[in-house]
């Protein structure tokens, strides 16, 4: 007799990482992986010894450990206690058992340097839960119709995920200081052209998501499309929402003589209307993308009346 594990995997991962691994869990939920997933077993958690529980679980309950490597993962108590618990069972496990999985390059105690792993800088929790269900030999169906707005969906979501921190940056106003101008010329220079470049990334937007670029990525009617290519275009995408928050941020960052302050400060602001635009797009997008259905149109607007009220000030003046 052989005992059959309770789970195919557990999934052993900081806090700070739950965002991800919680689209995992969904989606290998979707694909028929069961898997221990913390949040799923609260009532079932409680009151008891964790740390006894936990180790049953990672050490003995599971087919597979599926190991979220960061940053905060190698500092957290919690985790230390699980990763023991998987190291101790692939020590007698004659097959690989730890399944790492990185978000980035941290070093982990006890995880060896030849040890295979994946790289989720480059994977959306779709695409690594499906690899999951694949390693455990779950048959994952054929990629359903209209798969690649699907794909490009999760990849905006997931680089958009890594820029959260420069969005909140971008809301409280901060920016670390950058240049310093000193003169009244130079500084009316770099306004102009900053402002030429704020008009490119706009236009670079628009390109992005025109007719002919959709056609390229996602490919003609009936006609698949092209992976690589719809990945590339969902990394320029977000290349470029990330190119308008930098814009604002090297405004903000800017020295400049007293009298070009409220220009600098009022221009910075014009990222704020098409960033939300952007963002309420990719919603849609999104949810447009899982119910297979949808017609949406990203429309970039912005007034520039409070800007130019400062520029003729500073002209005038």
């Amino acid at each position: 007799m052989r005992l059959v594990p309770k789970y195919d995997v557990c999934l052993s991962f900081a806090g700070e990482d739950r965002p991800y691994v919680d689209e995992v869990a969904r989606h290998l939920t979707e694909l028929g992986v069961t898997r221990f997933y913390d949040t799923d077993e609260q009532a079932d958690l409680w009151g008891k010894n964790l740390i006894e529980h936990l180790d049953q679980i990672y050490r003995h309950d599971s087919r597979f450990c599926v190991m979220f490597v960061s940053e905060h993962y190698a500092r957290k108590m919690w985790t230390k206690h699980e990763r023991q618990s998987a190291f101790d069972r692939a020590l007698v496990s004659d097959t690989e058992y730890v399944l790492p999985v990185r978000f980035d390059d941290t070093d982990l105690p006890a995880l060896r340097v030849g040890t295979g792993y994946l790289d989720l800088r480059r994977l959306t929790p779709r695409e690594l839960a499906g690899m999951i269900a694949k390693k455990v030999g779950t048959a994952v169906a054929a990629p359903p119709a209209g798969w690649e707005y699907q794909l490009f969906s999760d990849n905006v979501g997931l680089h958009m995920r890594n820029l959260k921190d420069k969005r909140i940056s971008h809301e409280m106003g901060f920016a670390a200081a950058g240049r310093t101008i000193t003169t009244d010329t130079d500084a009316l220079d770099y306004f102009t052209a900053r402002s030429r470049t704020f008009d490119g990334i706009i236009n670079a937007i628009s390109d992005l998501l025109s007719p002919g670029r959709q056609q390229w990525a996602f490919g003609p009617a009936g006609r698949p499309g092209d992976k690589d290519k719809i990945r590339l275009l969902a990394n320029r995408f977000v290349e470029q929402y990330e190119n308008l928050l930098d814009w604002s941020a090297d405004l903000r960052g800017t020295t400049t003589p007293d009298r070009f302050t409220a220009l600098y400060a009022t221009a910075a602001q014009l990222p704020d209307q098409p960033l939300k635009q952007i963002e309420q797009f990719v919603e849609e997008f999104t949810a447009a993308s899982e119910r297979g259905a949808g017609d949406l149109e990203l429309t970039l607007s912005y007034d520039m009346s409070p800007v130019e009220a400062e520029l003729k000030k500073v002209q005038t003046t």
